[in-house]
C-alpha cells in the first residue's frame, strides 16, 4: 500500500451526491474529475476481473472476439443513425488533413460491412462476434455515467428463428455471467425499434440512485422502462358527458392561460378536464401535432413509433404559427381547415372518449369549452402515446403499476434486415439466392456493473467484494515494527503472490484501527493478520470479510486456507 497509486480516504467529496460513488471514491477505486470518471489501479484491477468472466461467458457459447478501430468516417455512420434516433451519440472530430470523423456508440456499420466481405453462403452462419470497447451515452442523466467501456455482441443470423436461437443463447451467457458477478439483474422492456419493429429489452439493477425510471407491477411481474411501459385502457378516460353540456364548443376568454396549469386554474376544473396540444418536428412526416389529456405527458418514444418516424424535435414557434396555430392556445378544432392537411395529428385515447374538454381556440388569450373529439375534431391516428405513471393499469393484470429507479447495464435489440441491408450483408442460400443477413445486438456497460456490484454489496464500513471479481482477494495486514514481524510478512506476501493469490499488503506504518478500517473499506474478501504474537505462536489471523468470522491459521496452512478459486489479475 504504500506503492499503491490511490489512497483511501476518510471522508468523501462534498459535491459527490451519489452514495456508491461516494464509496468507491473513498475506496480509492476511482476519482472524480470535472464531471468525468477516472478508474484508478483497484479500480481498474475489478474492472478487468468483470471482463475475464464476460471474455470467459462469451468465449463458451461461441462467440469471437473482434477489434474495430475506434475513428470512422462520419457520413456511413450518420446513415445508418439517422434511421435509428441515435445520432445524437455519436461524437464528431476533424483530423488534420480536415476529415471528418466519428466514434459510434455502437458497430453496427463496421460489423455490417464486415459481414458483407467475410460471409458468402448460409454455411458460415449464424456467427457471434464481440468485442469490449469504449462507448458513450449522450442521453444518460448522470454526466460521470456517460463514458464508459461496454461489451458488444452482435449476432449475424440467416432468418428470424435462427435470431431468436442466437439471442437466447446470448441471454443465457448474460445470465451466468451475472450470477458470477453476483449482481442482481431483471430483464425489463425497453420498447420497440422505431425502423424495424422489433422488440427490445434491457437489464436493470433496481436502484434508489438509478438514472432511469421504470414502471413495475407487484401483482404478475411485468416491468418496463418507463418510456416503454404498456398500460390497459384507463376507466378514468371514460367518462360520460353531462347532459347540461351544450352541443357546441364555446369560445371564453381566458387572458394570461398559455399553460395548463394556468388555465386549469382560471377555469375552476382539474387539468384532466382539459387536452394538451404539443407540436413536434420530424424528418419524415413534417409537423406532427399530439393531443393528449391536460394531466399526462406525452411519451415520446411511443409517439415517434406510432408516427412511424425516426426522431421527433420539439417544433419551433414559427413552424406552429405557419399552420394556424397559436403557441399557448393551439387546439386541434379547425386546424385542418388552417394548415391544409400539413399537420399530422395523433390523439391520446385519453382525449377521444367523447368528454368535453376545455381545447385552445387557435386565438391569443381564448379557449373552447365544451370540446368533444370526433364532432368537433378528428384525428390522422389515435394511439397510445402517454408516458405511464403510478397507479395505471398495468398492461397483463390491472393491477395498479408503481414508478420506481434502475440503472441500465445491459440492452438487447434485434435490428433485423433493414439496417444491416445498408452496408450490402448477403448471403446465398440453399436455392442460390442472395438474403439479407440479421443482426442483433447485445451489451454490457461494464463500468455500470461494477458499480452496481458495489452498490449491491457493501455495509457502513465499506465494500464487500464477491472473490469472483474483487481487485484483491486477501488484505494483508503488518502490525508491529519489529524486523522478525516485517520480515514475516513479506515472506508470506512473495508465498501468497507466487500461489496466484491476488494480495493487497499494508505495509505503511500506521495505527491497528487505520489499517483495519481500510481493510474493511477496500473490502477484499479475506483479511490476514500477522503481528509480534506471531512470533511467539506461529498463528496468521484470518478475517471473513462478508461474515466477520475471525480464526487462527497456523502459518504452514495459510496458502491452502486462502487460496483464491479464480486466477488472479
Amino acid at each position: 500500500m504504500t506503492t499503491l497509486f490511490g489512497r483511501t480516504l476518510r471522508q468523501s467529496p462534498s459535491e459527490i451526491d451519489h452514495p456508491t460513488l461516494r464509496l468507491m471514491v473513498r475506496a480509492g477505486l476511482v476519482r472524480l474529475s470535472s464531471g468525468a470518471l477516472t478508474l484508478l489501479p483497484a479500480g481498474t484491477r475489478a474492472l478487468r476481473r468483470i471482463e475475464m468472466i464476460v471474455r470467459d461467458e462469451l468465449t463458451r457459447i461461441g462467440s469471437q472476439e473482434v477489434c474495430p478501430p475506434l475513428f470512422r468516417s462520419a457520413a456511413p455512420l450518420e446513415t445508418l443513425f439517422s434511421s435509428r434516433a441515435s445520432a445524437s451519440s455519436l461524437l464528431h472530430c476533424t483530423d488534420q488533413f480536415g476529415r471528418s470523423l466519428s466514434i459510434p456508440p455502437t458497430d453496427e456499420a463496421w460489423i455490417a460491412s464486415l459481414a458483407s466481405t467475410e460471409i458468402a453462403s448460409y454455411r458460415q452462419l449464424p456467427v457471434l462476434l464481440y468485442q469490449v470497447r469504449p462507448t458513450y451515452c449522450g442521453d444518460c442523466r448522470l454526466s460521470w455515467a456517460r463514458a464508459g467501456v461496454a461489451a458488444m455482441v452482435y449476432a449475424l443470423d440467416r432468418s428470424d428463428a435462427d435470431s431468436q436461437e442466437s439471442s437466447t443463447l446470448v441471454r443465457q451467457a448474460f445470465t451466468r455471467l451475472f450470477e458470477r458477478i453476483d449482481v442482481q439483474v431483471s430483464p425489463v422492456e425497453a420498447g420497440r425499434d422505431p425502423v424495424s419493429g422489433d422488440e427490445a429489452f434491457a437489464y436493470v439493477a433496481l436502484s434508489e440512485y438509478g438514472d432511469v425510471d421504470l414502471m413495475r407491477c407487484d401483482a404478475c411481474g411485468y416491468a418496463a422502462l418507463q418510456e416503454a411501459a404498456r398500460t390497459a385502457p384507463c376507466d378514468a378516460f371514460a367518462s360520460t358527458p353531462s347532459s347540461d353540456e351544450p352541443d357546441h364548443p364555446e369560445e371564453i376568454a381566458t387572458p394570461n392561460c398559455a399553460t395548463i396549469a394556468d388555465l386549469a386554474r382560471f377555469c375552476g376544473v382539474s387539468e384532466s378536464a382539459t387536452a394538451k396540444a404539443v407540436f413536434f418536428d420530424s424528418p419524415e412526416r413534417g409537423l406532427i401535432f399530439a393531443v393528449i389529456r391536460g394531466d399526462r405527458d406525452v411519451n415520446v418514444t411511443k409517439l415517434r413509433i406510432a408516427a412511424g418516424v425516426s426522431a421527433l424535435l420539439p417544433a419551433q414557434p414559427e413552424q406552429i404559427s405557419a399552420t394556424g396555430a397559436v403557441v399557448g392556445y393551439a387546439s386541434p378544432v379547425g386546424l385542418r381547415e388552417r394548415s391544409s392537411g400539413s399537420v399530422v395529428v395523433i390523439a391520446d385515447p385519453s382525449v377521444t372518449t367523447g368528454s368535453p374538454l376545455i381545447a385552445g381556440a387557435n386565438r391569443h388569450g381564448y379557449h373552447l369549452r365544451n370540446v368533444v373529439y370526433g364532432r368537433d375534431w378528428s384525428a390522422d391516428l389515435i394511439a397510445d402515446i402517454s408516458l405511464a405513471r403510478t397507479g395505471d393499469p398495468c398492461c397483463g393484470c390491472n393491477a395498479p403499476l408503481r414508478q420506481t429507479t434502475g440503472v441500465i447495464i445491459g440492452r438487447n435489440l434485434r435490428y433485423g434486415s433493414q439496417s444491416v441491408h445498408v452496408s450490402g450483408a448477403t448471403f446465398l442460400d440453399r436455392e442460390g439466392v442472395a438474403r439479407p443477413i440479421t443482426m442483433s445486438l447485445f451489451s454490457i456497460a461494464l463500468e455500470r456493473v461494477l458499480l452496481v456490484a458495489v452498490e449491491q454489496h457493501c455495509d457502513q464500513s465499506g465494500i464487500v467484494w464477491s472473490p469472483d471479481i474483487a481487485p484483491f482477494h486477501v488484505h494483508l495486514v503488518r502490525l508491529g515494527r519489529q524486523d522478525a514481524t516485517r520480515q514475516a510478512a513479506d515472506a508470506l506476501y512473495d508465498e501468497l503472490t507466487a500461489a496466484g493469490v491476488a494480495v493487497l499488503y499494508d505495509d505503511r506504518d500506521e495505527t491497528a484501527g487505520v489499517k483495519f478500517n481500510d481493510a474493511d473499506l477496500i473490502g477484499a474478501p479475506l483479511r490476514l493478520v500477522i503481528g509480534d504474537r506471531f512470533l511467539s505462536d506461529g498463528l496468521v489471523e484470518i478475517k471473513q470479510r462478508a461474515d466477520g468470522v475471525i480464526t487462527k491459521t497456523p502459518r504452514s496452512e495459510i496458502v491452502a486456507a486462502v487460496r483464491a478459486p479464480t486466477m488472479p489479475v
